[in-house]
């Protein structure tokens, strides 16, 4: 191969490869990809939300990341599942999803209750239908 040959195929497979997957190149760099099957999983049932969710996403003690103060709200917990029961949903502080929902759930690693934002909850609308109001 010539002088840019390894370089010319490595870049034309690596570009197949992003095709292939359907993933945007940010998606592919960050691994942020929301998955259109995690969602198509959620559901409510009597009031609570069963769905997806980002992996080691990080529990609050209150519906923010931070305090009225300005100083950071306290991590009580960590979800390590990638599907979750969620009890409820309240509006709190506003989120990178574009929202103030915050999903009410227990923690896998020291079982202590607290908030998840939405942006962490692979829900197709937030608040997610059928699902109770804290």
């Amino acid at each position: 191969m010539g002088k840019f040959g390894k370089a010319a195929l490595a870049a034309v497979v690596s570009g197949a490869a992003l095709a292939a997957s359907c993933a945007s190149p940010a998606q592919a760099a960050t691994g942020t990809e929301t998955s259109s099957a995690a969602a198509a999983e959620c559901y409510a049932s009597s009031g609570n939300l069963y769905c997806g969710n980002a992996a080691n996403a990080l529990i609050y003690a209150s519906a923010g990341y931070t305090k009225p103060g300005g100083n950071p709200e306290t991590v009580v917990d960590r979800l390590l599942t990638t599907f979750s029961y969620f009890k409820c949903y309240v509006s709190g502080q506003r989120h990178g999803g574009g929202n103030s929902i915050w999903y009410y759930t227990y923690g896998d690693v020291n079982g202590r209750w607290g908030y998840v934002a939405a942006v962490n909850v692979w829900t197709s609308t937030d608040p997610y239908p059928g699902v109770a109001h804290c």
